[in-house]
């Protein structure tokens, strides 16, 4: 089949043909300024019948108008349109304007003390580009010079779709950002300006403008104002050229007004409310996160993750602070921050967020993730709840924001689109899985030195627990002895978070999970009773732990660069997950196993009824184990598990991570 073509060119929505055949130019006049101008558009004839020199001429008149509009808005801010609080931003400036980077159009207006309609008006004549960021997206790259041309005078292409793709291009997932191609961006900014939205077939490689290469995504992109983002850069020279409009006697006023305002919410903020946030986030970490938190370390995570707000929007009496200075902070600041900044630390010399953001500014290292953000907006907020309870301050400014998420409609769902879904294992791919030596031998191979250096016994019980259990990687990982059991014949695990170096995903993961018969056969209860022999309290005692992942860390990474050396798909959507969402699926489709009981197995609330949440107990593991036997395992080759073997390969690991220094078991802490 013949693949659809798509044009790449200007958008010609100001182009008008009469019934005569000659072809208008339009464009129509912002409301605002349609009483200065005295109308509702400009319109002029091209006095040509020819489509090609008809858009010729309207780019001139359109380029002629946008200008004339532009000098209106010059003289418009010049006679102090703009309130004061943003003409102070715009004079003033902001360090996210400086560090560089991209900002969303929303955070970038913000900055600036601007519109988001100010920043498309700016674009539209030519002094913004326009960027979008993918996530992952399928496509290919090529050379513009490449594209077959379609209109020589013009300089439009044809761009195809992969299968038709040009000689010479490469399928790419594409992460990062991009830029919307420079002859496009006047007539995108313009139809995002109107309320709708623009397709753009293709977009241009950043660095590459040497053979200007093109990144051609596999489905058209249907560009919406909220998903622009634009250069930091760009951004503040435009700045400072819109700041030299701005007259004395209105930068004069507003830093009188300023000064006002500040002065006021002093006189009328209680005595404690004038304590600064550094003081506030102290006594919260000293007299109220002890009691909610176990581990120092995780309340030095929190404290860290607060103090950003001081070091961004400094160190403000408490009163001062309200809702819109905390969205300033989420918006424009926390929406900067990379990923894994320690790592930025430890690279470049870094010894703050601010240097480490400037370290990385215009790089391809990732920002901090959305879940990452809305985690420290949540230990702010929990902060100034405490606060707000122990009459620090008479209102809590996190109040309007609980509802809010650092991402906008437009980008979470985008990102939820674009987010790969985890998928189960195909029998192919679990006979892949578990036909490693160890589950052929039922133990690990030693090396030239006699040890145990590639093989722990997590390596062989964890998968085999995900497969039968559907039990996440954490709930697994800090098991202890003590929470596998017997119920009559039937062997369960009790998930629970009995002691502090646990962590579930939230009250309903608590369950007590029945144990299939081909674990017991594989040698489940022997390798327990070994264990205790040995003195290790938990079942995986050559695991430790950390403040993030708990007991998880070495079995996620692990567990990841098995399943790539098998050669499965490194897009998320085949990870230990996927175990879960084969005993889910299994126990929906192949049991009698009653919607409600299924839930519980797998640590999800039963219903959403009265009865279900508070009524309905649950069920034991002998009647949730009558449904999973009828499951058949696809283990018939693999070989029962050597405990003994099995307890030399913890110590040997226990020796690693010990320096050498003994084989005991590096428990979390309590």
């Amino acid at each position: 089949m013949r693949s659809t073509l798509y044009q790449r060119g200007a958008l010609m929505d100001n182009l008008l043909r009469r019934p005569s055949g000659i072809y208008v130019a339009r464009l129509t006049i912002p409301a605002r300024l349609r009483p200065i101008v005295g109308s509702r558009e400009f319109v002029a004839s091209t006095g040509t019948r020819c489509r090609t020199m008809a858009k010729l001429i309207a780019c001139e008149f359109l380029a002629g108008w946008r200008r004339k509009l532009w000098e209106i808005e010059r003289l418009q801010l010049s006679n102090a349109l703009m309130n004061y609080d943003s003409i102070l931003k715009l004079v003033d400036g902001s360090p996210a304007l400086r560090a560089g980077s991209y900002l969303p159009i929303s955070q970038a207006a913000t900055a600036m003390g601007l519109d988001v309609a100010d920043l498309l008006r700016e674009a539209a004549d030519g002094h913004l580009a326009l960027y979008y960021r993918f996530i992952a997206k399928q496509g290919y790259t090529a050379r513009f010079s490449d594209f077959d041309p379609d209109d020589p005078e013009l300089g439009t292409v044809v761009v195809p779709t992969r299968s038709n793709r040009p000689e010479g291009s490469r399928i790419v997932r594409a992460s990062g950002v991009y830029r919307v191609p420079r002859g496009e961006t006047g007539a995108i900014a313009a139809r995002l300006l109107t309320g709708k939205h623009a397709d753009v077939i293709s977009l241009e490689v950043i660095g590459g403008e040497a053979q200007s290469v093109e990144f051609v995504p596999d489905d058209v992109l249907r560009l919406e104002v909220d998903q622009v983002e634009l250069s930091c850069s760009e951004l503040e020279l435009r700045r400072q050229h819109m700041a030299s409009l701005v007259s004395q006697a209105s930068l004069a006023a507003a830093r009188q007004a300023q000064r006002a305002t500040t002065n006021e919410l002093l006189d009328s903020t209680p005595q404690r409310a004038k304590a600064p946030l550094s003081k506030v986030l102290d006594d919260f970490c000293r007299s109220h996160l002890p009691q909610v938190l176990a581990s120092e370390k995780d309340i030095e995570r929190m404290r860290n993750g607060i103090a950003l707000l001081i070091e961004f929007e400094g160190d403000l009496s408490i009163g001062t602070v309200n809702a819109e200075r905390l969205r300033h902070f989420r918006d424009v600041h926390l929406a900067r921050m990379p990923a894994n900044e320690n790592r930025v630390r430890s690279q470049y010399g870094t010894k703050s967020m601010t240097e480490s953001i400037g370290a990385v500014s215009g790089s391809e290292w990732p920002r901090m993730s959305a879940d990452e953000r809305d985690m420290r907006m949540k230990w702010i907020a929990r902060m100034f709840r405490w606060a707000h309870a122990e009459k620090w301050i008479a209102d809590d400014p996190c109040t309007g924001l609980r509802k809010e998420s650092v991402l906008t409609k437009a980008e979470r769902t985008r990102v939820q689109s674009e987010r790969p879904t985890r998928e189960e294992f195909t029998e192919q791919e679990l006979h892949r899985i578990f036909s490693a030596n160890w589950f052929l031998t039922g133990t690990g191979e030693k090396t030239k030195a006699g040890t145990y250096r590639t093989f722990q016994p997590f390596h062989y019980w964890l998968p085999l627990l995900g497969l039968c259990t559907g039990a996440r990687i954490n709930e697994l990982a800090q098991l202890y002895l003590d929470d596998i059991r017997q119920d009559g014949a039937v062997w369960y695990i009790d998930i629970n978070r009995k002691t502090p170096d646990k962590s579930l995903k939230n009250d309903w993961s608590e369950r007590k999970v029945p144990l299939h018969s081909c674990l017991i056969e594989l040698g489940f209860a022997e390798w327990c009773d070994e264990l205790r022999a040995a003195g290790f309290p938990r079942f995986f005692p050559e695991l430790s732990w950390n403040s993030t992942n708990r007991y998880a860390k070495d079995p996620i990474r692990v567990m990841s660069q098995y399943l790539e050396r098998l050669g499965m798909p490194r897009n998320g959507t085949k990870v230990f997950h996927s175990f879960r969402h084969g005993i889910n699926n299994a126990l929906q489709k192949r049991t009698s196993m009653p919607d409600w009981m299924r839930k519980r197995f797998m640590g999800h609330e039963p219903g959403s009824g009265v009865n279900e949440r508070h009524y309905l107990s649950d069920a034991t593991p002998v009647e949730m184990s009558l449904h999973l036997e009828a499951i058949k395992m696809p283990l018939s080759h693999v070989m029962k598990f050597h405990s003994a073997q099995g307890v030399e390969a913890v110590r040997d690991a226990l020796r690693r991570k010990n320096g050498g220094r003994g084989t005991g078991e590096i428990l979390g802490h309590a």
